[in-house]
């Protein structure tokens, strides 16, 4: 097989880039194009110019844009040869968007010296990719750019991976439906302080960490401030970071100066964050994308793209992921779906799939890191050299879309109807309880919550420390609760 389009691009200028998860080849052994989940394969009899630029042409009219390994290649791509080919063809639809990209990727200028001919075309096809609503005319090449960003910072996602069933507007709005039906407001709001609780140890749950009650308090007060009208920036991120890291030495005063890694179990380096040299320029470009609100509209895109790209970047030592969880609520609460104090228990949810939430993370980290070229030296690696930051500034958000949306759904449609049951059925057993017995508030209270988490019986342990009570008074509790949870799915409270 003959490697074509990015397969060549790569090999001809031994490309240091993230694999494509589909390279092409010209194959004697098919008649027309197959796809497979790790080839394309064309008949050897396929049309193209067999040069770095003939093979960019022909990857972006059968393989799409793939940014990271187009930014690669024009590092080893003479300007002249596209100039070259943009005057042979200067209706060309694929060289125009080329050239294009090549002032747009490196900040250069093509001095073509020809009139381009012919109808606009989009950067980026609006079949296949979602893309900015309101493109920006490039009117030397006839290219609208509609990209989602900037060069500096550009995730990219194909509309094939954004779910629509049911779509997330719909989700959120179910979500509101159901606290707005609590007709009590005292219900109302504890409902809404049990998500909020809930959301908080889910996401100290998957740093594997329990909260101290000031860390729990103060964790819940900065989820109330998701949504607030202000720019993201710097400074604003240093302080959430210092409110919820493990202690004041963990706080930091601006984004990382040097390089940091994350490792696993063994010790072995699991991840390599943005390399620092390019780390300012990208976390400005990346606040640009969260605060922009037209290129990128669609809630979900935006949430799992601005979340995980900071995820990606790691721009703290500490407090990375509590602050990319934190992200998704701050985009889904600036929606305008959302009541101003809902939260939706999204990390409730990923603490209860870390299988899946790891496999996302990984299939981004596992690749990016095997850029590095390091050795370990005593407790650190030594890093030899590191790569470009393309590959965490391009990144393809489909994984992370798809997942954010199946733990949203989740949310709404099992962890907050969950909640709400619990506390009615709750409210219920309290209510008949404290009718029929004269007992502590704080005892009657305990109860419950521990026959409820134990599938409707207090456990033998449980019964000898209430002992004080007659057994008839424990088997009435008992039943009492079990009738009050009836409708609701077994689920634990402490």
């Amino acid at each position: 097989m003959t490697p074509i389009g990015y397969a060549r691009l790569i090999a001809i200028g031994e490309l240091r880039v993230t694999s494509p998860q589909r390279l092409a080849y010209a194959s004697s052994s098919v008649n027309r194009r197959i796809d497979s989940e790790s080839h394309i394969l064309f008949p050897n009899s396929v049309a193209f110019d067999d040069t770095p630029v003939g093979h960019l042409e022909f990857a972006l009219r059968h393989e799409g844009v793939n940014l990271e390994v187009i930014d690669a290649a024009f590092e080893h791509m003479e300007p002249d040869e596209l100039i070259a080919r943009l005057r042979a063809t200067p209706t060309g639809e694929h060289i125009r968007r080329a050239c294009f990209l090549w002032e747009w990727l490196t900040g250069k200028t093509l001095d073509a010296g020809v009139t381009v001919r012919g109808g606009y075309v989009d950067l980026f096809p609006t079949d296949i990719y979602y893309t900015a609503p309101q493109p920006v005319r490039a009117p030397r090449y006839r290219v609208r750019n509609n990209a989602l960003g900037t060069p500096s910072f550009c995730p990219v996602v194909h509309r094939v991976a954004i779910p629509d069933d049911p779509p997330l507007t719909d989700l959120l709005l179910e979500a509101q439906s159901a606290l707005d039906a609590m007709q009590d407001p005292d219900l109302y709001k504890r409902a809404l302080a049990f998500l909020y609780l809930s959301e908080t140890r889910g996401s100290y749950a998957i740093e594997s960490e329990t909260p101290s009650s000031d860390k729990q308090e103060r964790f819940v007060q900065l989820l109330r401030r998701a949504g607030e009208p202000t720019k993201i920036d710097e400074e604003w991120l240093v302080q959430l970071q210092n409110v919820i890291v493990r202690d004041v030495y963990s706080q930091e005063a601006s984004y990382r100066t040097k390089q940091n890694w994350l490792e696993d179990a063994a010790g072995r380096v699991d991840f390599f964050p943005a390399p620092i040299a390019d780390l300012r320029s990208v976390m400005a470009a990346w606040e640009d994308f969260v605060n922009d609100q037209k290129r990128c509209p669609d809630v979900l895109v935006k949430a799992a793209c601005a979340a995980f790209g900071f995820v990606y970047l790691h721009p703290f030592f500490d407090g990375n992921g509590r602050l990319h969880r934190f992200l998704i609520q701050h985009v889904l609460a600036r929606s305008g779906v959302l009541g101003a104090d809902t939260v939706i228990p999204v990390s409730a949810v990923m603490e209860r799939n870390i299988p899946a939430y790891h496999a996302v993370l990984t299939a981004f980290s596992r690749p990016v890191t095997r850029l590095w070229n390091y050795r370990r030296v005593d407790t650190e690696p030594l890093v030899l050299s590191a790569p470009s930051s393309r590959a965490y500034r391009f990144f393809n958000a489909d994984r992370e879309v798809a997942f954010l949306h199946a733990m949203i759904k989740d949310a709404v449609r099992e962890e907050i109807p969950r909640e709400i049951a619990w506390l009615q059925g709750y409210d219920a057993a309290f209510a008949q309880l404290n009718d029929e017995f004269d007992l502590p508030r704080k005892d009657l209270s305990a109860l419950i919550r521990m026959i409820q988490s134990n599938k409707g019986v207090l456990s033998a342990h449980r019964r000898k420390q209430y002992q004080h009570l007659p057994r008839a008074v424990l088997d009435r509790i008992e039943e009492v609760v079990r009738e009050a949870f009836a409708s609701e799915a077994p689920a634990s409270r402490s």
